[in-house]
């Protein structure tokens, strides 16, 4: 995997799954409808029933990514936190803040 996403690009992520559950149940109630209308009662059920839970994983999907973001917004900030922190340990030190910006200060 060539590139992370950011937390920024996560939220969008999430917001598109919910978009498309919501999208997936319109679609689902709509077409459930058509075919209800046809006197396929039995199938306008199972059609629901598989949008429903066309929706509800993609809701569930949405939830976790949205939850990956915010843990992914808060490492974020740890680790510019411990930036800071290992740059004014470097300069108590008496020694020149890392160039390679290495919170461990590994050489």
């Amino acid at each position: 995997m060539d590139h992370i996403p950011s937390p920024k690009e996560l939220r969008t992520a999430g917001r598109a799954c919910t978009f498309l559950a919501y999208a997936a149940g319109l679609a689902g109630v709509a077409a459930g409808t058509l075919v209800l209308r046809d006197g396929e009662l039995a199938f306008a059920i199972i059609l629901w029933t598989i949008t429903f839970a066309v929706g509800a994983a993609l809701m569930g999907v949405s939830l976790l990514i949205r939850a990956f973001s915010g843990i992914a917004s808060q490492l974020t900030r740890m680790e510019s936190d411990l930036r800071v922190l290992a740059d004014d340990h470097a300069r108590q030190a008496g020694h020149a803040p890392p160039t390679d910006r290495d919170p461990w200060l590994r050489h």
